[in-house]
C-alpha cells in the first residue's frame, strides 16, 4: 500500500493551521489616525446580552434635593420608567470556500492566506458600519428614534417629566459654533426636568471635519486667527476627544443628507449602546463533510447598537 506524504503546504491547508493568526491580525488592525470604531468605550457604551432581542427604557432620576427642617418627613422621590422600547439582535455571517486543489497544492498559500485576511477585515468594517448605521449615521431620522419616537437629534423630545428638549444645532463647525453646541450639552435637562450635569467628553466628526475639529480643539492658540488669542478648546478642553469614522462621511454614508457637515458633541453619560450577544468567532471546517470536498474558514459575530436616549447628545447638523 503506498503511502502519500502530505507537503507543509497541504497539511496547513487541510488543518487550518495559522489561519487564525492572519484572521485575527486583519480584525485588530491599527486604527487610523483619530478612528472611532464599534469598540469604544466613549463613543459607544458597551455591553452584553443573552437574548435575541433587547427591550430597554428611558428613566427618570430622583430630582434634585430639598431643605428639610429638624423632625421633618423625608421627601420621597418620584422615579419613573417609560417609553419601552424593543430591538432585535442581528446576526451576521460569512464563509469563505476553500476548494479541494487548493488544499493539496502549497502554492496557493498565498490566494487562502489573503481571502482569510479579507474577512477579518470585512468582519471589522461590517460590525463598525453597522454600528454607526444605526446610532450616529443618521441622527436626524426617526429611522434611529430614540425611545420617545423622536430622532436622536432634535428640538422636539420630550423628557418624562414633560419638557421639551432640543439637543439639535444647524451651525458648521467653528470654534463659535462648537461653544453653541457645547452650551447646549451643559444647559441640557434631564429627564426630571432639573440640570443633567453633562460634560463635553467627545466630539464625533467625518473624516472630512476631523482636520477642522482637531486644529479647532488642539492648537495652542486661538485656531483660524493671527492674534495671540488663548485657544478656549485646547485650553479649557483638553480632555476633549475628537473621533472621526468613514461611515460617517457620505461616500460611505448616504443616510444622511448633510453627512460631511454633522457633528455630535456627546458626554461619556450618554445611552448610544452597543450590546454583544456573540463576539467575533471565526473556525476552519475541514473538507471531509462537503460532497464537493470544499473546506471552510467561517466567521461570526450577533450584536445591536441602540440610542437608548436623546440624553447627553447634541448634534448640529452644520448647515448654517
Amino acid at each position: 500500500m503506498a503511502v502519500v506524504l502530505q507537503t507543509s503546504g497541504s497539511v496547513r491547508l487541510t488543518t487550518g493551521s495559522g489561519l487564525d493568526e492572519i484572521f485575527d491580525s486583519a480584525y485588530e488592525m491599527d486604527k487610523q489616525p483619530g478612528e472611532v470604531r464599534a469598540d469604544d468605550p466613549l463613543f459607544f457604551r458597551q455591553d452584553e446580552t443573552e437574548w435575541l432581542a433587547i427591550q430597554y427604557a428611558e428613566s427618570m432620576g430622583p430630582g434634585d434635593f430639598t431643605e428639610v427642617q429638624e423632625d421633618e418627613e423625608v421627601p420621597e422621590a418620584t422615579v419613573r420608567i417609560g417609553n419601552r422600547t424593543v430591538a432585535e439582535v442581528f446576526d451576521y455571517d460569512r464563509d469563505i470556500s476553500i476548494p479541494q486543489r487548493y488544499q493539496e497544492s502549497s502554492s496557493h498559500y498565498g490566494t487562502v492566506d489573503s481571502w482569510v485576511e479579507q474577512l477579518g477585515i470585512r468582519a471589522r468594517t461590517s460590525r463598525d458600519k453597522y454600528a454607526f448605521r444605526r446610532s450616529y449615521g443618521n441622527p436626524f431620522s426617526t429611522d434611529t428614534a430614540t425611545p420617545d419616537g423622536v430622532a436622536p437629534g432634535s428640538n422636539s423630545h420630550t423628557n418624562l417629566n414633560g419638557d421639551t428638549i432640543d439637543n439639535l444645532e444647524t451651525g458648521v463647525l467653528t470654534p463659535a459654533n462648537l461653544e453653541v453646541v457645547v452650551r447646549s450639552l451643559r444647559l441640557q435637562q434631564a429627564q426630571d426636568g432639573d440640570l443633567a450635569s453633562y460634560h463635553a467628553d467627545g466630539l464625533l466628526v467625518p473624516v472630512i471635519l476631523h482636520p477642522d475639529a482637531t486644529e479647532i480643539t488642539q492648537s495652542e492658540l486661538k485656531q483660524g486667527t493671527g492674534n495671540n488669542d488663548l485657544n478656549y478648546w485646547s485650553k479649557i478642553y483638553p480632555g476633549l476627544k475628537v473621533g472621526s469614522s468613514e461611515y460617517l462621511d457620505s461616500t460611505y454614508n448616504t443616510l444622511n443628507a448633510n453627512a460631511n457637515t454633522t457633528y455630535c458633541v456627546l458626554s461619556r453619560m450618554h445611552k448610544v449602546t452597543r450590546a454583544v450577544r456573540v463576539g467575533i468567532q471565526r473556525e476552519y471546517v475541514g473538507p471531509e463533510i462537503d460532497r464537493r470536498r470544499r473546506a471552510f474558514y467561517r466567521a461570526r459575530f450577533s450584536e445591536r447598537t441602540y440610542v437608548g436616549t436623546w440624553g447627553g447628545l447634541v448634534w448640529s447638523n452644520g448647515t448654517v
